[in-house]
């Protein structure tokens, strides 16, 4: 498939089929594709590295949005993980002084 093919299936999906059109995008990404569309819905597909030719209409990169769940998961997640990073270093600094006495 052509760039030009898959801009245009993009636009099918985005305006009729909203859950396949993003599974798509997230196909094409794994790809190593780069998806851009402006305010119409218009897209354009270009491979990674490159940015769409100019043309007297905008376009911007496609990046998936996280929910609400997701992004609270990942904060609690990362404090989770600097909290336990902490305890072992305390803890590995606790065995440097004992063994040190």
């Amino acid at each position: 498939m052509n760039l030009d093919s898959l801009a245009d299936e993009l636009d099918r999906l985005y305006e009729f089929e909203i859950s396949e059109y993003i599974a798509r995008c997230d196909e094409l990404k794994k790809s190593g594709f780069k998806i851009y569309r402006n305010e119409e819905g218009r897209h354009k597909v270009a491979l990674t590295g490159q940015r769409p030719r100019k043309e007297e209409v905008q376009y911007t990169y496609v990046e998936k949005k996280q929910n609400f769940f997701e992004r609270a998961k990942n904060y609690v997640s990362k404090r989770v993980e600097k909290v336990k990073n902490m305890i072992r270093l305390a803890k590995l600094l606790n065995d440097s002084h004992n063994r040190d006495l």
